[in-house]
């Protein structure tokens, strides 16, 4: 018997689908573009050939890393989802016909709150700058213009990451 268009969708959709999770329980990335030469347990160091483009710095951890960070962040949301949605049914139901009724709390609250975030982010800011100042210039100076007079000689990739300096 021959497949429909429709049985061809779902059976697509369904390969699909376990391709994805298979990739999520790899630690791969998940459009399935290997660009670093990192495994599941070793982090990568370079960007593999033929790769274009810039690599994020998510590449080159380790697949037990993306793991962890996917499955926790999995878990946050839905030990939050549950308990918003099972445990506290009824307080979230009143909360949201609340605010539905009177918007105005709400929005005050979220103008407060904007403000202490962006305070909190250009301080966080200007300290992160003052305190790595020293490294950002030992990286401008010397480690960059090392990096790149040895990249052509070792034919490095031009994306391969410069390790991390103390």
């Amino acid at each position: 018997m021959a497949q429909t268009k429709f049985d061809k969708q779902v059976e697509e959709t369904a390969e699909s689908v376990a391709f994805g999770i298979g990739r999520f329980l790899a630690g791969q990335p998940m459009d399935g573009v290997k660009r670093t030469d990192a495994t599941f347990w070793r982090s990568g160091t370079r960007v593999l050939p033929k790769v274009e483009g810039r690599v994020s710095r998510s590449s080159y951890r380790a697949g037990w890393k993306r793991l962890t960070f996917r499955i926790s962040m999995l878990a946050a949301l839905g030990g939050g989802g549950y308990q918003a949605g099972w445990v506290h049914q009824d307080a979230t139901v009143a909360t949201v016909q609340e605010i539905w009724a009177d918007p105005e709390p709400a929005l005050a609250a979220l103008e407060q709150t904007g403000i202490a975030a962006a305070s909190t982010a250009a301080i966080s800011t200007a300290a992160y700058l003052a305190l790595t100042r020293k490294r950002r210039e030992l990286m401008r100076e010397w480690v960059l213009p090392l990096h790149e007079a040895l990249a052509l000689p070792l034919r490095l990739p031009e994306q391969t990451r410069i390790p991390a300096t103390p």
